[in-house]
């Protein structure tokens, strides 16, 4: 018997063969890509300045606020003016029962008045003993006696003017006026209750609201700056009005030390108020421009994140990233003022997201993208064609 022998059976075989050969290509290439350094742009640190803005949150405060509270007890004769009134400096706002005092003052007046008449008539007496003295008529012990009647009602006098003063000042605290000008709280009492010196809330409160003035708190690290500025001319300062309007001001109190527990400086400044939008108690932010610091400078972009600390990803001169911590000392327009590394450092600008410390880094540059763009449709364009041929 004869076999006839089909070369069919070889073909499986070449199939398999060549089966294999296709499943290695793919890894070769995959360990070939991933060799590959990673596309990025970089940035050169460098020396420059960004503006020193600082921004705080603060609170509207009256800078003068008293609470009117009389000098003497007695009845409420008059109240002047009205709850939550604007009243001028030295109007007058209470009045109270004056009748004593005015007693008191006219009889301390009309005693002064009588006794400058004794010391008139002692004068008189004092100059014609003299005169009779020298003519040897009297004695010079009878001119002693009249000029010892003048000196005791000249001090008479002087005591009498004194409690004739003294009558006057009491007198005036029965007419309470506005040490300043200012708005005009809740008034305590009515007309006819007893005003007392020590009685347990004030008459009214009056606050100054034009001037105003705003305490915040600064971080202790600002301090040479705010030093700096304040030594050059006044440091301004804005704000914003409630209606969304911004007011200027400038800072008129550093303190003299800085609070320990919070590491910072508390600091106030004074603002027009005619409209008195801006109200005590008021929480508000406040802006400082301390001019221009100088320092190392790169794009904020460069900047990334990580879960402790803020670092940018420099390149050595063996085209690798390492992370190097930085710290943001203020940022302006989309830079950021650093420390942490030196000037002429190159950093990566972009393309940091996908980056590990040791990776390799190659810097694109402007026609990359376009050319891997068309590579990439060349490509396309040839696999089409390819199969198509198939």
């Amino acid at each position: 018997m004869t076999y006839n022998l089909r070369p069919l059976a070889l073909v499986p075989l070449t199939l398999v063969v060549s089966l294999a050969g296709c499943q290695k290509a793919p890894d070769a290439a995959t360990n070939k890509k991933g060799d590959r350094p990673t596309l990025i742009t970089s940035v050169v640190v460098k020396e420059g300045e960004l503006p020193n803005q600082l921004s705080a949150t603060g609170h509207v405060e009256a800078i003068r606020s008293v609470e009117i509270r009389p000098q003497l007890t007695a009845q409420i004769a008059g109240i002047h003016f009205s709850e939550g009134a604007n009243v001028k400096a030295g109007q007058l706002l209470f009045t109270l029962d004056a009748r004593d005092d005015e007693a008191n003052a006219s009889k301390s007046r009309a005693q002064t008045e009588q006794t400058a008449a004794q010391l008139r008539e002692a004068e008189r007496s004092l100059h014609r003993s003299q005169e009779l003295a020298r003519a040897k008529f009297i004695s010079p012990s009878a001119v002693d006696t009249a000029q010892a009647k003048v000196d005791t009602l000249r001090a008479q006098l002087n005591a009498a003017r004194a409690d004739q003063q003294t009558s006057a000042v009491k007198l005036s605290y029965t007419r309470i006026s506005a040490p300043f000008a200012g708005r005009t709280g809740k008034i305590n009492v009515h007309q006819g209750s007893l005003a007392q010196t020590n009685g347990s809330e004030p008459l009214v409160t009056l606050t100054q609201l034009d001037p105003v003035q705003v305490t915040f708190q600064l971080p202790e690290r600002e301090l040479p700056a705010l030093l700096a500025a304040k030594q050059q001319a006044p440091v301004m300062v804005n704000t914003t009005l409630p209606d969304g309007q911004q007011r200027a001001g400038k800072v008129t109190f550093m303190d003299s030390q800085i609070d320990k527990s919070s590491g910072t400086l508390l600091v106030k400044a004074e603002f027009a108020n005619p409209d008195q939008l801006l109200w005590p108690g008021l929480s508000t932010t406040v802006n400082l421009d301390l001019g221009r610091q100088r320092g190392l400078v790169l794009p904020l972009q460069a900047v990334q994140t990580g879960p402790e600390q803020r670092f940018v990803y420099q390149i050595n001169a063996q085209q690798q990233v390492e992370a190097k911590p930085v710290q943001i000392l203020r940022s302006a327009d989309g830079m950021a003022l650093i420390t942490g590394i030196k000037a002429g450092s190159k950093v990566v600008l972009e393309g940091g997201q996908n980056l590990r410390p040791g990776a390799k880094v190659q810097e694109s540059k402007a026609g990359d993208k376009k050319a891997g763009r068309a590579s990439g449709s060349a490509k396309a364009s040839h696999a089409a064609s390819q199969g198509a041929a198939a």
